[in-house]
């Protein structure tokens, strides 16, 4: 299983008789795309942090390709989601001043899964295969079009290849045409690389794309502030 969560609760200091998290059993098996939906208040962004490892688990076991994240001290975690996880983030989370490949090649420093950082080559290539043209490469991300930083976004979570790629709300600052282009080109990488795919967002048209669609509320997750 790329994902397993056995009896896992989590539940805020502030209020620990109130779980956020109260999931007897959920799973996903390595290489499915799945979309989890749920409205806000629903956990979605804090399983995503359980999973991916910020945040422990009150109780329960939370297993990421085997690998139990319970089991690891936080250092231990970070190194493990810098390996193992790329991330789709919802405002993108690029460096504005630097380009793309500046950008892309960034997040190799924070892996040790490489033998060795990626070429520019390498990374060039990845950005051309995401339809983005040498002169975008060269610019300052933060004088890309939305369309275009979201496919450097996708460049970054993808260059450390990933087993497991989270995508949080990566189409809610998209028109319809770009969000659809987005959706073809996020769905053929992750299957073309053999990754497994957990797509969240509350825009339940975007469901239309995948095969196994997901409630918060199947999960067991509780209504919750945070």
């Amino acid at each position: 299983m790329a994902i397993e969560l056995r009896d896992v609760r989590f539940a805020y200091a502030e209020a620990p008789d109130k779980p956020v998290l109260d999931i007897p059993h959920w799973s996903v098996p390595r290489g499915e795309q799945v979309f989890l939906h749920g409205p806000s208040g629903t956990g979605k962004s804090t399983l995503l942090n359980v999973i991916s490892g910020l945040l422990p688990a009150t109780q329960g076991e939370v297993l990421v390709m085997g690998q139990a994240l319970n089991a690891l001290s936080t250092r231990q975690r970070d190194r493990f989601r810098a390996n193992h996880i790329g991330y789709v983030f919802q405002q993108f989370n690029l460096i504005p001043y630097l380009d793309a490949v500046d950008n892309v090649q960034l997040a190799s420093h924070f892996s040790n899964q490489r033998q060795s950082a990626p070429s520019r080559e390498e990374i060039t290539g990845l950005l051309s295969t995401l339809k983005l043209t040498a002169a975008d490469w060269e610019m300052p991300t933060g004088r890309l079009s939305i369309g275009q930083q979201q496919r450097v976004a996708i460049a970054r979570a993808l260059i450390n290849q990933p087993e497991l790629l989270i995508a949080d709300e990566p189409t809610s600052s998209l028109d319809q045409v770009n969000r659809d282009n987005f959706m073809a080109v996020l769905l053929s990488m992750a299957e073309q690389s053999g990754i497994t795919l957990l797509f969240v967002s509350h825009d339940m048209s975007l469901s239309g794309f995948f095969k196994r669609v997901d409630a918060m509320t199947e999960l067991g997750a509780r209504e919750a502030a945070h």
